[in-house]
């Protein structure tokens, strides 16, 4: 059985592997970094790694949301090559059904549907073939960014002032609970899954929920 601490250090990893060419080179290499201290100390805590892949994810962001957007303008297709490629002939097939059939894998993790076509093991194939894909990407894409770097650089900053927003909104939510003993645990459960949306290894941010959130507890607070 895998323990939580050696579990949160292989997401960990994952997390900082996801983040896209364009990030800066020194800044990847501090959070490698921060992976081999948590490897060489044994006594360290599962939710400190945990706290590590939300600040990794938090600090590529708006990174990987402008990277996301150059690959959907100008590489969309090659991914979705590059990904069919690193399939089995059986599995490729498979997906491919289940792709024109409507089928969605941006959540293939949690995803019902998901679950109910594929097999475990069909899963880990396809979450293997899209890190994969990923990497030849990142390969054909340089290319694509020197060509269109103004571009890729006016998205960051709009996203870095997306995710601004958000953490403002973020904070309002937590101002909740300090308003409310009563509530105060419940709502800072909500924050803390909020946070989590940074990260690059789970969902991504809801921000219309988040909304619906911060609307649902101001009624509440306002009622006590």
């Amino acid at each position: 059985m895998t323990h939580p601490r050696e579990n949160e250090i292989f997401l960990l990893k994952r997390a900082i592997k996801s983040i896209p060419p364009t990030f800066p080179r020194d800044e990847r290499e501090k959070m490698f970094n921060i992976v081999k201290d948590f490897e060489n100390n044994p006594e360290a805590k599962a939710e400190d790694i945990e706290a590590a892949i939300v600040k990794v994810g938090k600090e590529s962001w708006a990174h990987r949301k402008a990277y996301e957007d150059l690959v959907a303008g100008y590489a969309q297709d090659k991914l979705q090559e590059f990904v069919k490629k690193a399939m089995s002939n059986g599995l490729r097939k498979k997906y491919e059904e289940f792709k024109k059939a409507g089928g969605d894998i941006k959540d293939f993790r949690r995803g019902k549907e998901f679950e109910e076509a594929f097999t475990p093991e069909e899963n880990l194939e396809i979450e293997q073939a899209f890190f994969s894909a990923r990497e030849e990407l990142s390969r054909y894409i340089e290319d694509i960014i020197k060509k269109h770097r103004d571009e890729y650089e006016e998205s960051l900053k709009l996203y870095e002032q997306k995710q601004r927003d958000l953490d403002n909104m973020i904070e309002s939510l937590r101002e909740f609970a300090l308003k409310s003993e009563k509530w105060a645990p419940q709502i800072l459960d909500k924050v803390k899954r909020f946070e989590q949306g940074w990260s690059a290894v789970e969902r991504d941010f809801d921000e219309d929920k988040l909304k619906h959130e911060i609307e649902y507890w101001e009624g509440v607070i306002g009622l006590e």
